[in-house]
């Protein structure tokens, strides 16, 4: 694949990917919701490797699946310097089955480390249907800083964003906007206010959730889950800063675990840290 135009080369190279990256992926357009968390790991010299957590539709009506899959493969950016580029992976599930995917990326952003231009964000899009929901994966990834460690550490202080509802239409879909606090040590409490169908059509009523004693967990690649009285999500930290070793997480991404039960939605956001 070669770009047309030398008017949007900057030079990046197969070196321009390398380190780790948070993933996140959105299906559009299928039968159903889909989305996914993940990392990927870039070497600089063509190989990719990774994992991912995909929330796909199940065999019942509104039952869902967390299906768990590593990657590994290889990436190419173009010669031409523009930032476009593919990947070609292997993605192997859980239960030893495999499969091949391939995406068309482009760098969106990029840092000057020494002399090489690094990718610091990407988008790439999968090639091929996902078969199990019909849709057009997007994928977004965000590097991971170097040096320090994620823990459980890297969530502390108030984190707030919306809720997005995937799947449906009015009167059948809720949004919402809701705040989190860590607590650095697996503890959280969390309030959110839904905005969600009423008797009418046209009528909208606000529900507020508090959850007075939630859990989370932290892997050390940035993946984790959050546990409440509501339900459960997957998330994986999309933006963060080192500080005294540890890898402090300034934003994140989660998908629910089960549909909303009221829309029959599957919720997915991006929540900000507050006060960085």
């Amino acid at each position: 694949m070669t770009s047309m135009l030398s008017t949007i080369s900057e030079q990046f190279t197969n070196a321009s990917l390398a380190g780790t990256y948070g993933l996140v992926g959105i299906g559009r357009g299928g039968q159903t919701q889909t989305a996914s968390v993940g990392v990927l790991t870039f070497d600089g010299y063509g190989n990719v490797s990774g994992t991912e957590i995909t929330n796909a539709p199940g065999t019942d009506f509104n039952a869902r699946l967390l299906v768990k899959s590593s990657f590994q493969g290889t990436y190419t950016v173009d010669q031409d310097g523009s930032g476009y580029g593919s990947t070609r992976i292997i993605s192997t599930m859980s239960d030893g089955s495999s499969s091949e995917r391939e995406t068309i990326f482009l760098i969106t952003k990029a840092e000057l480390v020494g002399s090489v231009k690094i990718a610091q964000e990407l988008s790439l899009m999968q090639n091929t249907v996902d078969p199990a929901s019909g849709s057009l994966m997007m994928y977004s990834a965000t590097r991971h800083p170097d040096g320090g460690k994620f823990s459980l550490a890297s969530f502390q202080g108030t984190y707030g964003g919306p809720g997005i509802a995937r799947g449906n239409q009015t009167p059948a879909i809720a949004i919402g906007v809701g705040a989190v606090n860590f607590n650095g040590n697996g503890g959280f409490t969390a309030v959110d206010i839904q905005n969600l169908p009423a008797n009418l059509f046209s009528e909208r009523r606000s529900v507020t959730f508090d959850t007075p004693e939630g859990r989370y967990t932290v892997e050390e690649d940035g993946t984790g889950t959050i546990i409440g009285q509501n339900g459960q999500a997957v998330l994986v930290v999309t933006k963060a800063h080192v500080v005294d070793g540890v890898k402090v997480c300034l934003e994140y991404f989660f998908v629910t675990n089960d549909l909303l039960p009221p829309t029959g939605n599957l919720v997915t956001t991006f929540v900000t840290k507050r006060l960085a």
